[in-house]
């Protein structure tokens, strides 16, 4: 279950400070807007355009600076679909891998169990200490294939 908006800002204060970050307001809009339930797998630019609406003195290379130090701290996690970054609270579940529409755009989030067995025999095959995982897969999901060629 996702947490509340409330319970992501009081965790994301002490996510900052483990971090060595200073809890600033643009910082804490940044986390808050990736924790709300409806807004998962933003852009830069959807943050920008979220934050400025809250804030209108949050800028677009605010965005992007704090989404530098929030990912460098390993707060946020970036993941690419096609051209675009797109981010989210890192664990937030939990770890997941991505499936992903080419035409709509829209994203299945796939438990991180799905590649236990696959990582974990690639790493005794290979005597290689696994760290992380960043897996997306993309295709056309059945809204989109129904779409152009309806069930006979």
């Amino acid at each position: 279950m996702m947490p509340t908006a409330m319970a992501v800002r009081t965790d994301s204060h002490a996510l900052l400070r483990r971090a060595g970050l200073r809890s600033t307001p643009q910082r804490q809009t940044v986390l808050d807007l990736l924790g709300d339930g409806e807004h998962r797998h933003l852009t830069a630019d959807d943050i920008w355009r979220a934050a400025s609406s809250r804030n209108p003195s949050f800028n677009r290379s605010t965005a992007y600076r704090v989404l530098d130090q929030l990912c460098d701290a390993g707060i946020v996690q970036q993941t690419r679909f096609g051209d675009s970054a797109h981010f989210e609270i890192a664990g937030a579940p939990e770890r997941h891998y991505h499936l992903v529409c080419r035409s709509c755009g829209s994203i299945v989030n796939l438990p991180s169990d799905v590649l236990a067995d696959i990582s974990g025999r690639l790493g005794r095959q290979h005597g290689f200490t696994i760290r992380s995982v960043d897996l997306t897969i993309e295709g056309e999901c059945r809204a989109c294939r129904q779409a152009v060629s309806p069930p006979a």
